[in-house]
């Protein structure tokens, strides 16, 4: 992160977070506390050695990180993470990576938390440690569009992906703006989304055939769709090799985890915005993602299904014929 990126980020911050000094003592700085909460969350360290490294007490590094996370959350959510009104430039990025009208790739990843007390098999998955979920749905840079956090890991992704915001709203037809359509013969596409074989195959949701490609389009299809795809995995990557705190259990109570997980998604989307290369000599983790499985937990509404299937072999074949030419 440059100085000009976190100088900007103070001065959106400085109206919450400032506060007046008293007879007693003076506040620390907001930018002090803004570089506490940055370098907690990008190092994945203790508190302690927080509080050693920026010389203030330990309890005032644990109130500064929670303040910025909530802080970063309330006042920049909804304006870093969204589709906004580039849908046509989003639309044309993964054409270039080989798959048309589509305006996200989704998926998920585990985030390990420490297990609650009490209760550590509320959290726990089959990786065999307690974590929540982060669904993420990404555009063709690897910026998030869309975050749902908090589930515990113990769910299935198609149980979140049921269960979040942007399910409702792609069926509602109210996620992208103008919801702009593709004519493939007599059947129209919506704008799509791309996910991998765990997801419910639904009219705006692509999934690949998988085992049940029989044709060179199917297997076209599958090529592409998995190509195309990537860019949500390798968005997963860059999330947590900028925010270590996200590769090793959070170091936070049960109640602020979502906050935390959502201030360091705003921040990778700020950084991805004003081109920030994660540092390279930490590379890409290799991020715990949700398993695949087909038609895993709950059993896809038919008509979903039929309509998903329909949408999904006259996109096949306009594909394919539009590859051999």
């Amino acid at each position: 992160m440059t100085r000009d990126t976190f100088e900007n980020i103070v001065r959106i911050l400085r109206p919450r977070l400032e506060r007046q000094t008293t007879s007693f003592r003076k506040p620390v700085p907001v930018e002090k506390r803004v570089a506490v909460a940055i370098w907690c969350l990008a190092t994945g360290s203790c508190y302690r050695q927080a509080k050693d490294q920026f010389g203030i007490g330990l309890a005032t590094v644990c109130s500064a990180v929670l303040e910025v996370c909530y802080a970063l959350e309330t006042e920049l959510l909804s304006k870093t993470i969204c589709l906004g009104g580039e849908v046509g430039t989003v639309m044309d990025g993964f054409a270039a990576l080989g798959f048309p009208h589509c305006i996200g790739a989704i998926d998920g990843t585990h985030i390990p938390i420490c297990a609650p007390g009490g209760s550590p098999e509320q959290y726990g998955n089959r990786k065999k440690f307690s974590s929540i979920l982060l669904q993420g749905t990404v555009d063709h840079r690897g910026r998030f569009i869309d975050v749902e956090i908090g589930w515990s890991g113990k769910n299935h992704d198609a149980f979140v992906f049921r269960n979040s915001a942007i399910c409702a709203a792609m069926d509602a037809g109210t996620f992208i703006p103008g919801n702009p359509s593709l004519q493939l013969g007599d059947v129209t596409v919506p704008p799509l989304i791309i996910s991998d074989g765990a997801y419910p195959l639904r009219r705006w949701l692509m999934k690949p055939y998988g085992n049940h490609g029989e044709t060179d389009a199917h297997r076209h299809f599958d090529r592409s769709l998995s190509r195309s795809r990537n860019v949500v995995e390798r968005c997963f990557g860059r999330l947590k090799s900028r925010w270590r705190c996200l590769a090793s259990r959070l170091n936070c109570r049960e109640e602020n985890v979502v906050a935390v997980v959502t201030a360091c998604a705003i921040l990778h989307n700020i950084c991805e915005e004003r081109g920030h290369n994660s540092v390279s000599c930490l590379g890409d983790p290799n991020p715990v993602l949700v398993p695949q499985e087909e038609d895993a937990d709950l059993e896809p509404d038919r008509g979903h299904l039929e309509e998903g299937k329909v949408v999904r072999e006259a996109l096949s074949t306009f594909m394919f014929t539009d590859f051999r030419r």
